[in-house]
């Protein structure tokens, strides 16, 4: 079922719908219909290349859960979990071991609550890309906890899970093992409702911490009305999250997988 997934995710989520569009009115120029439905894939590129369309996504995921500025202000709570991004290994020209944006920011969160209150913080996420192998993704961020002074006690490492829905499922896990509770759940602010869509089914009782804000102050500009590649990459990630929030309620609801 991952498999499958990883395959049939990219046809939905940019460029390929605009591909695939376009080999469609390709084939079928000869129609009249057909320059009407070019027209309309020309817009549709253009929407999703604008400022304002990606405002106009991004906005329900990210402002659904609220900063948790000070965690003591929810009670008492047991451990910080922190969903994994994606990581750079040290190849090529790249230096050292090293984080993405989101996964840096993440882990930045998690810390910054650690110090407020410090809790054990696990670290959740694995290799996901199926057709390569496995390198320790999962030690990359809890080396650079240790670096910043968190407790090497303080750290559990959980490298089983592919994907957020698994997350769930092996936190659970750990949590019945360790006798836990109640925890931070701290992920990217855009990808939070995702998230505890999942694990308040699977590993109940989540406390929302998000990290990794991107939206600022609205401020409509002429810029916002042109194609961006930059924020064509941010409508990318947001309409990732929203398939995402499709699937997981359907596998939550409808499939009989564990």
């Amino acid at each position: 079922m991952f498999l499958l997934k990883q395959f049939i995710k990219p046809f939905f989520l940019p460029p390929w719908p605009w591909i695939l569009l376009l080999i469609f009115v390709f084939f079928f120029w000869h129609r009249r219909w057909t320059r009407k439905f070019y027209g309309f894939t020309l817009l549709l590129i253009i929407a999703m290349h604008s400022g304002i369309v990606g405002y106009w996504l991004s906005y329900p995921l990210e402002s659904r859960y609220p900063p948790l500025l000070d965690p003591r202000s929810v009670g008492d709570y047991d451990a910080i979990v922190v969903l994994t991004s994606s990581v750079f290994h040290r190849e090529g020209l790249i230096p050292y071991p090293s984080l993405d944006q989101a996964m840096f920011r993440r882990i930045e969160e998690a810390f910054r609550l650690y110090q407020i209150q410090p809790k054990p913080i696990v670290v959740s996420g694995g290799h996901v890309n199926p057709l390569t192998a496995a390198r320790d993704e999962n030690k990359i961020p809890r080396d650079y906890l240790t670096r910043w002074g968190v407790r090497p006690q303080h750290i559990i490492g959980e490298a089983n899970s592919r994907d957020t829905f698994e997350s769930a499922v092996q936190v659970e896990k750990i949590l019945k093992q360790k006798g836990w509770k109640r925890y931070l759940l701290v992920t990217s602010a855009e990808h939070m409702p995702r998230s505890m869509l999942v694990f308040t089914a699977k590993a109940p009782e989540p406390i929302p911490a998000p990290g990794d804000f991107d939206l600022g102050k609205f401020e409509l500009s002429v810029g916002d009305f042109y194609p961006n590649v930059g924020v064509a990459r941010e409508i990318y990630f947001s309409l990732h999250e929203y398939i995402g929030l499709v699937n997981y309620y359907w596998r939550l609801h409808f499939s009989r997988d564990p």
